[in-house]
């Protein structure tokens, strides 16, 4: 089932954070209302009130969801490295990549809103700062696996503020030379 799948078997909370997550993809972070949730979701205004009381609550729900399922992914694929006995690193690189890329558009809404609310990204601190203080502690050269994901934020960050300096063929490379890096640390 996707994740934004409206079947019946969704949760109430889900279904309302998949029409907040559709809202702003199609009509950007700008037009994220309570009303418009209503209206995509097709819940009665108390419905989602009683699970989101207001738009704060409502992003903190989004941003909630993208850590979960951000943390997911990553303990799946980092359990599969130990498992394997192969570099942590290295292995979670292309699924950063993937996530940073996967819905822009709710990314972008989170990040806007966290200009007024700085504290919507406190969440995301916390996880970020945790994930990688325990990624590079795995690290041989703990300082080149900072700077891995350093490259990463340079990037996303190029992207996000409309830089264009890198051209997505560039971006490819960079990402591939990039994990070749982590991995050459570990020879």
């Amino acid at each position: 089932m996707s994740e934004t799948d409206d079947s019946p078997a969704r949760s109430t909370p889900d279904r309302i954070l998949d029409a907040a997550e559709n809202v702003v993809s199609t009509e950007g972070g700008a037009r994220l209302t309570i009303d418009a949730v209503v209206t995509e979701s097709g819940l009665s205004k108390g419905g989602v009130l009683y699970h989101f009381p207001n738009k704060t609550a409502l992003l903190k729900g989004m941003m909630q969801r993208m850590i979960d399922v951000f943390a997911k992914d990553l303990d799946t694929i980092r359990a599969r490295a130990e498992t394997a006995g192969e570099p942590i690193l290295p292995a979670l690189i292309p699924a950063i990549i993937e996530h940073r890329y996967n819905k822009p558009d709710v990314s972008m809404a989170i990040l806007a809103a966290s200009a007024e609310q700085p504290d919507l990204l406190d969440p995301a601190r916390a996880y970020v700062s945790e994930f990688i203080g325990r990624t590079v502690a795995t690290c041989p050269d703990p300082t080149l696996g900072l700077i891995g994901f350093l490259a990463l934020d340079g990037l996303l960050f190029s992207r996000i503020l409309g830089l264009d300096y890198v051209t997505p063929e560039q971006e490819t490379d960079i990402h591939q030379r990039l994990i070749g890096l982590m991995q050459e640390m570990y020879s």
